[in-house]
């Protein structure tokens, strides 16, 4: 049995979760055994309280320290959008856990960073292929950005496309939940937070509504930034055509209820929601911050975030009017399959196992 740590998770239920929970199920319950890196973790019985955060270095390397050396891991796979901390790979390969993954969801820092991560980062960079034996990444933006002249694998957000694709009774259920009857229903998929510029979409339904009478917008997901959505909703009087869903287990289904997903993102690796939108079928409106990578269907339009949001609406509601499209073997043959990914992961502990034991 393979056991392996699994870090990046959270209660969060964006895209870095959606990969590992999507990963995890796929990889074989035969072959692996995963331990989440949670807050609090029960581990062979034992339960473990992490430190907060890395303000009291001293205790937070004291913990990492005897939370490896007394369990043992032949994997520590490290998911992040950023390289400032990497200190739990170090932490590992001290207690000589023999693979350790480093994985880029992302090609930009969500945080904002002082001069001592800066140089935290760039030291970091420099140095990444010493304290991982792998590197991976959702897309050669995220690898280019995180690895810069290092050579990555890049790992495909795989997804299980019968969860997403399109179906009748999902769309009826979702829209009749908000009172949505034939009119056009437009939305976006993910955190409220600085790298989602939600208070742009806010911006943008406030054209829409004045060049359509009856469209109306949600926010599936929940984030920092709600109070300021909230607030902006309300300035604009837009409380009848804006509703904030916040987090859903159900979030698939609001695939088939959407008529445009639009993403105004600053920045983006390849984000998991545009694979499961296309996996529904599903145009989407996004922001060229977003990796041409992404455009796996030609479902995806870019619009320049420097447009008005005018011309944002006006592209939205053109691709409302679009059909839905089949597009389960265009994604399956471009490798998103979860199938193929956690094939491919699982060939890469297997090999790089093998390689720690022959040395």
């Amino acid at each position: 049995m393979i056991r392996v740590f699994m870090v990046g998770m959270s209660t969060d239920k964006g895209g870095v979760e959606a990969y590992i929970s999507n990963l995890s199920i796929f990889l074989s319950d035969e072959k692996y055994e995963i331990v989440y890196s949670w807050p609090v973790m029960e581990v062979n019985g034992k339960m473990w309280l992490c430190p907060r955060n890395r303000h009291n270095y001293y205790e937070y390397a004291k913990f990492w320290k005897r939370f490896f050396k007394e369990n043992h891991f032949d994997v520590v796979y490290y998911n992040t959008c950023d390289i400032v901390s990497v200190d739990m790979l170090k932490f590992a390969k001290k207690a000589g856990v023999p693979v350790r993954i480093i994985h880029s969801h992302n090609t930009e820092n969500q945080m904002k960073m002082d001069m001592f991560h800066r140089i935290t980062e760039k030291h970091n960079r420099k140095n990444i292929e010493k304290i991982a034996t792998n590197l991976l990444a959702c897309s050669e933006d995220a690898g280019y950005w995180m690895f810069p002249g290092k050579k990555f694998t890049v790992i495909k957000n795989g997804i299980d496309y019968s969860k997403y694709r399109y179906q009748l009774e999902n769309r009826t259920e979702c829209r009749k939940s908000i009172s949505v009857a034939d009119g056009y229903l437009v939305g976006c998929i993910g955190r409220l937070d600085p790298q989602k510029n939600p208070l742009m979409s806010v911006e943008i339904m406030k054209e829409i509504s004045k060049l359509n009478a009856t469209a109306k917008f949600v926010f599936v997901g929940d984030g920092e930034l709600r109070p300021q959505v909230e607030q902006k909703i309300k300035e604009y009087n837009l409380e009848d055509r804006i509703v904030l869903l916040g987090p859903r287990d159900d979030a698939n289904k609001w695939y088939s209820a959407l008529d445009c997903l639009v993403m105004p993102s600053l920045f983006e690796g390849l984000p998991f929601t545009l694979v499961e939108a296309q996996a529904a079928g599903l145009s989407c409106v996004v922001s060229n911050a977003v990796s041409s990578d992404a455009n796996i269907t030609g479902l995806i339009e870019y619009v320049d975030l420097n447009q008005s949001t005018k011309v944002w609406a006006e592209h939205i509601l053109e691709t409302c009017e679009k059909e839905r499209l089949d597009t389960k073997e265009q994604l399956k043959k471009a490798g998103y399959s979860i199938q193929d990914t956690a094939e491919q992961v699982d060939k890469i502990i297997q090999t790089s196992l093998e390689k720690r034991v022959q040395c």
